[in-house]
C-alpha cells in the first residue's frame, strides 16, 4: 500500500486499515482499532504541520536577514552622491560634511560627496578659501585642473580657474603639500608661501608671500593688488566680472602697480582709474571681451 500524501488520502488509508484489522482472540474490533490508529497518527500529522510552519518561519526570517545584510552591504559599497555648488556674481560659503568650511569665489565651482569615506576629496574649478577640520585619519585633498593640494587641517587659498594658464595655492596657516598631477612633482608650503603651477610648461615653483592676506581679500568683497602686473590684474578682473580682458603689448602686460577696489565698483570704473596710471586705453570688442592697449 502506498503511503498517504494528503490528509484526505490518510483518512482513506486509515479506513482501509481499520476494516482489514482483526485482533487476536477478538480483543479489538475494527472500530476500536481505527480509533487507536487515529490517536497514534493524528499527533504525527499535527507535528508535520508544526514543523512545516516552523520551516516557513525560519526561511522567512533568513530572507529578512539576507535582504537586510544585502542592503547594508550595498549602502556601504555604493559611491556617495556628489553635490555641486556653482557661484555666479556672488561669493558663497559652504560647510562640508566633515565640518570644514569653504568660501567659494565668484564664477567658481566646487564638487564634493554627500558623505566622506576614507578620504576627503573635493574638486575645484575656480577660486576658494578652505578652513579644513583636522582629522589625521582622513586626509583632505583638493583636486584641480593641474595640481592636487593635500592637507590634514589648515587654512589656504586655491586659485584654479580652468581657463587660466596657472594654478596658485597660498597657505595662511598649517601646512600643505601641492602636487603636480602630470609629473608628480611636489612642494611643501609653510604659512605665507605660494605654489605656482604653470600648465604650459608643467613647472611647479614656490615663493614667499609677504602679505598672504591679500590673496583672500576677495572674501570681504575687496580686490587688492600688491605690486601686481597688469597681466595678473587683468586675469583676476576677468574672473571677478566673468569677461575676457586681452592686453596688447608686453610693456603694459608686465607693468606693476598697487591698487585696491571695492566689490560695488564696476569694471568700467576700475578701468577708468587704471588707464591713466598704466598709460593705456581700453575698448569693448564684444559683449564679454575687452581689449587693453598701451599708448605709444
Amino acid at each position: 500500500m502506498n503511503s498517504p500524501k494528503s490528509d484526505k488520502e490518510l483518512d482513506e488509508w486509515l479506513e482501509q486499515l481499520a476494516s482489514s484489522t482483526h485482533s487476536p482472540q477478538g480483543k479489538f474490533s475494527a472500530e476500536e482499532s481505527y480509533s487507536i490508529l487515529q490517536q497514534r497518527l493524528i499527533p504525527a500529522r499535527r507535528k508535520r504541520k508544526v514543523l512545516s510552519i516552523r520551516y516557513v518561519t525560519a526561511v522567512a526570517a533568513g530572507l529578512v536577514l539576507l535582504i537586510g545584510f544585502g542592503w547594508m552591504f550595498y549602502s556601504y559599497q555604493r559611491p556617495a552622491r556628489m553635490l555641486t555648488v556653482l557661484t555666479n556674481a556672488e561669493t558663497q560659503r559652504i560647510e562640508l560634511p566633515d565640518g570644514s568650511e569653504v568660501t567659494l569665489n565668484r564664477h567658481s565651482q566646487l564638487s564634493y560627496p554627500e558623505t566622506f569615506g576614507k578620504e576627503r576629496i573635493v574638486n575645484l574649478n575656480g577660486e576658494a578659501y578652505f578652513e579644513v577640520s583636522k582629522n589625521p585619519e582622513k586626509p583632505f585633498r583638493v583636486k584641480t585642473n593641474g595640481v592636487t593640494v593635500s592637507v590634514l587641517g589648515t587654512h589656504f587659498n586655491v586659485n584654479a580657474y580652468a581657463t587660466d594658464s596657472l594654478v596658485e595655492t597660498t597657505l595662511l596657516e598649517g601646512s600643505v603639500a601641492v602636487s603636480d598631477n602630470k609629473n608628480g612633482n611636489q612642494v611643501i608650503l609653510k604659512p605665507n608661501e605660494t605654489a605656482v603651477y604653470r600648465k604650459a610648461t608643467g613647472m611647479l615653483t614656490m615663493h614667499s608671500d609677504s602679505d598672504a592676506d591679500n590673496e583672500i581679500s576677495w572674501r570681504d568683497g575687496i580686490l587688492s593688488f600688491d605690486n601686481a602686473t597688469m597681466g595678473e590684474i587683468a586675469r583676476q578682473l576677468s574672473h571677478h566680472f566673468n569677461v575676457t580682458i586681452q592686453i596688447e603689448g608686453e610693456r603694459l602686460r608686465n607693468y606693476k602697480l598697487n591698487a585696491s577696489f571695492k566689490q560695488d565698483e564696476t569694471l568700467e570704473e576700475i578701468l577708468e582709474m587704471l588707464a591713466p596710471i598704466g598709460d593705456f586705453t581700453y575698448k569693448t570688442i564684444s559683449s564679454n571681451v575687452i581689449e587693453l592697449k598701451q599708448e605709444n
